[in-house]
């Protein structure tokens, strides 16, 4: 029988982008899938695949959508993992920080309303080890939901800038990022912001501010690249189900939830206000019983009824707070809620800072270790780099009032964590001035809104108390947007609000993250539930949030206005010395014989060594540093004439007195070389365990050493 040639019919793209190639392929790889659309930039290859669940749960509130990056360490051409395992298992922290780097860009795209479960996929092929992965997934991401023909209104574009030297650099290499003042990845539509992810070295409100304006051109065309592309292919448009009420029925809604009822819910913090909400919307839900029980009664289902309720509060909300400048809980526009600090809060622990923002309790614990005791980065994208500085966040059940299990770490745990520790890893001091390693854990004991800037302000505080010399202070403060709008969605009103509460977080338009010093910015993150955001917005919520974080710094700085001068009494401390290269593996034993047995004389001290001969020794007691420093001395010194020693006298003769010198050496002092004549026998005048100055004056052949002693 013959063996038939299938055919390829492949479609493929390529475009110029900042002086490298990038290109879009599809109709070979994942068939399957809604769409599969293989992004190709430099030596980068990532497959974007896009499925849609076409029978979705008919009561469902929300997107269900999930942004998912699968590892593929054959990608880097390694064989990665551990020796017991050898595959990909649980996706690694930079796995899941870019896929919350593209779920933010391309969620505010979808129609309000859908439904239907989207799961986003991408797989890298290969991976050019020069260039980050964030742009890409975010353009790649597009593409595939576009291909796949969903309703989306994109195209979403994206583009790294670093600021390097005194230029910007676009699409720069790792190498570069990593000397740069500042890192800034945007996405956006065309013409208009959706996201911003920034680190930066202290940049200057007016450099960063540049670095947007340089974007707009680059991303542009990333956008038009997608378009263009679109064209090649023949795709028909996936019907969707939606869940959403109807105008009449929220007009219903409005009608039952009376203006003393909504007026009712304001001026509360979180706790009361929800359960204000809650007793609300079930009298909403009893009032509309027999709608709902109508089988026949599509409108008036219970979970239209609470999207319906849902949104008249907020329209509510919005409405007040622009026409009346007045918040949920009474506060102005730029109004940070009451505020305590204290450092200090337990003795066991190295460094401890509580930072209270009315709900928001976050408490951050500072450890020191070793230099040894860094984070070792295994993923895809990372070959055993290491991490001296490194920031945990939790964010436990209880917090939240809710009566959950705590399971695992989550995608929204590692996103803040690594927020927060953005803010603050250029402000650690380099390993040469503090050679500890440093773990910040930032619990979060309540949460009424912003707990990731929390626990930049709390992470500060803690590693003063634990006399990290940081170079300065650092603070951070959640802004928030409410807008209003015209028939064509134009913004017609705005209002960017300060510190903003968890009441003010599901019912606004941006989540708008700052984080700094006293003079320029460290850290910025920016999510919108709006498709767009005109730079004008942006630039005003920046100045903004200077301003408020810098009012919040003040009351930290009042609790402890510097770090601390001295590791606290259960703190390891830290000696560094060095020794001659060649006698580390002395030191070290033929199998580790010689340092266990250091250690084990020496309370279990940490014993490090780095390549050219420097030791780090890491304990709380400084006496067993110091014996630990000397029994290595003894190891690594060779004997040389006229070095000068305090023996300790390990036997006396008539003739003179042996001392113990490094090496498990012996000296002999003669009676002739003690610079003194004794009446009666030297026996009288030396005692075993005394010690005795004294110089080497010759070594023989033989092994045998002569010592006088010192006057």
């Amino acid at each position: 029988m013959p063996t038939f040639k299938r055919e390829v019919h492949e479609n493929r793209k390529s475009f110029e982008r900042a002086g490298k190639k990038l290109t879009f392929e599809q109709g070979k790889l994942a068939m399957q899938a809604d769409s599969g659309i293989t992004v190709k930039f430099e030596d980068w290859a990532v497959l974007f695949t896009t499925v849609m669940n076409k029978n979705p749960v008919p009561t469902t509130d929300f997107l269900p959508l999930m942004v998912d990056m699968r590892e593929s360490f054959s990608a880097a051409g390694r064989i990665g993992w551990a020796a017991y395992r050898r595959r990909e298992w649980k996706a690694s922290d930079q796995a899941i920080l870019n896929a919350r780097l593209t779920d933010r860009a391309i969620r505010p795209m979808f129609p309000k309303g859908m439904i239907n479960d989207v799961v986003m996929t991408s797989t890298p092929m290969a991976m050019d080890p020069r260039y980050p992965l964030g742009v890409i997934s975010i353009i790649g991401a597009s593409i595939s939901i576009m291909a796949a023909w969903l309703p989306f209104d994109g195209p979403v574009g994206a583009a790294q800038i670093a600021y390097l030297d005194g230029n910007f650099i676009v699409n720069p290499t790792r190498e570069e990022l990593e000397k740069a003042e500042l890192n800034l990845l945007v996405a956006w539509k065309r013409d208009s912001i959706n996201m911003i992810e920034d680190e930066s070295k202290e940049i200057p409100l007016d450099i960063l501010k540049k670095a947007f304006e340089i974007w707009q051109e680059e991303i542009n065309r990333a956008c038009d690249f997608q378009l263009e592309f679109l064209k090649e292919l023949n795709v028909t448009p996936k019907e969707v189900m939606f869940n959403k009420p109807s105008h009449e029925l929220e007009e219903e809604v409005r009608n039952f939830l009376w203006e003393e009822k909504l007026e009712g819910m304001m001026w509360n913090t979180k706790v009361p206000f929800n359960e204000q909400f809650s007793q609300y919307e079930k009298e909403c839900v009893e009032h509309f019983k027999e709608q709902i029980e109508d089988e026949n009664d599509e409108e008036h289902t219970e979970s239209k009824i609470k999207m319906a309720f849902f949104n008249v509060t907020k329209y509510h909300i919005r409405g007040r707070t622009l026409s009346q400048h007045k918040r949920v809980d009474d506060r102005l526009q730029k109004d940070i809620r009451p505020l305590y600090c204290e450092v200090g809060l337990f003795e066991r622990t190295h460094g401890t800072g509580l930072f209270w923002r009315w709900d928001t309790q976050v408490l951050s614990t500072v450890t020191l270790g070793g230099p040894m005791e860094y984070l070792i980065l295994d993923d895809m994208e990372h070959d055993g780099d290491t991490q001296r500085y490194i920031h945990h966040y939790n964010f436990p059940p209880f917090s939240t009032w809710e009566a959950k299990w705590i399971r695992g770490t989550g995608r929204r745990e590692i996103w803040h964590g690594r927020l927060a520790e953005k803010a603050l890893e250029n402000m650690i001091p380099s390993k040469e001035d503090f050679p500890y390693t440093i773990r910040v854990v930032s619990e979060c004991l309540g949460s009424g809104g912003s707990t990731s800037m929390g626990s930049v302000c709390g992470s500060c505080l803690s590693l003063m108390d634990a006399w990290v010399p940081i170079k300065k202070p650092v603070a951070g403060v959640a802004m928030w947007l409410f807008t209003d709008h015209d028939e064509a969605g134009n913004i017609t009103d705005h209002m960017v609000l300060t510190d903003l509460m968890g009441t003010e977080d599901f019912i606004g338009d941006m989540d708008f993250k700052v984080a700094g010093t006293r003079d320029w910015v460290n850290a910025i993150q920016l999510d919108t539930k709006l498709k767009w955001i005109p730079l004008s917005i942006v630039f005003e919520t920046i100045d903004q949030a200077f301003e408020g974080y810098n009012e919040i710094m003040d009351v930290m700085l009042e609790t402890i206005p510097a770090p601390r001068d001295h590791v606290g009494k259960y703190a390891p401390k830290i000696h560094v010395f060095k020794i001659d290269p060649e006698k580390i593996k002395e030191v070290i034993g033929k199998w580790w014989d010689v340092i266990n047995d250091i250690i084990a004389q020496c309370d279990n001290i940490k014993i490090d060594f780095e390549d050219d001969g420097t030791c780090f020794l890491t304990h709380p007691d400084q006496a067993m540093i110091d014996k630990a420093k000397a029994l290595i001395m003894e190891i690594a010194t060779d004997l040389e004439v006229w070095q000068e020693f305090e023996a300790e006298i390990t036997r006396v003769e008539e003739y003179g007195v042996f001392v113990k010198l490094p090496k498990g050496k012996l000296g002999l002092c003669h009676v002739s070389n003690m610079w003194e004549k004794f009446p009666e026998w030297i026996t009288h005048h030396f005692k075993v365990g005394e010690k005795l100055k004294c110089v080497i004056s010759s070594i023989w052949a033989d092994g045998k050493i002569a010592v006088k002693r010192l006057k």
